[in-house]
């Protein structure tokens, strides 16, 4: 069975909320595309703020006005981030992409939850294995 997560993520500060989901949505997503690609990834969306609880979910530990986004993704049966394929693109383009946007890397300071556990504003990058963000565009697109 894939494997699907929500990870909740905070914006740089200094960044307003217009300027963290342009960025997101517009920049960060097509970049992500190739490293998606290379691990399997079938489905890539963002939520963007205000995030809720959907119906039957809630963390007691979690305050969701404290995050600005959630990432969702589903990856191959089996996958392991620690041995994931275009660990250099990783390293090199997606980690300091992300310290320009998000309040940190990404896997420094982000909470992970099961898929479907916050809604929001979806906007969808990667469906059944396509890239939908934008019509495909973007490098790595199907």
């Amino acid at each position: 069975m894939a494997e699907a997560v929500q990870v909740l993520l905070k914006r740089r500060p200094g960044i307003s909320v217009a300027e963290f989901r342009a960025y997101y949505q517009n920049h960060h997503a097509k970049l992500v595309l190739p490293w998606c690609k290379a691990n399997g990834v079938t489905y890539y969306a963002q939520i963007h703020g205000p995030l809720k609880w959907t119906t039957g979910t809630s963390n007691a530990t979690i305050t969701l006005a404290d995050w600005d986004a959630a990432a969702e993704m589903v990856f191959p049966p089996g996958f392991q981030f620690e041995e994931m394929a275009e660990r250099e693109y990783y390293e090199k383009i997606i980690l300091p992409d992300e310290r320009r946007f998000l309040l940190d890397e990404a896997r420094r300071h982000m909470v992970v939850l099961a898929a479907g556990g916050v809604e929001g504003s979806r906007v969808e990058v990667i469906k059944d294995g396509h890239v939908v963000l934008g019509g495909g565009v973007g490098v790595g697109a199907k």
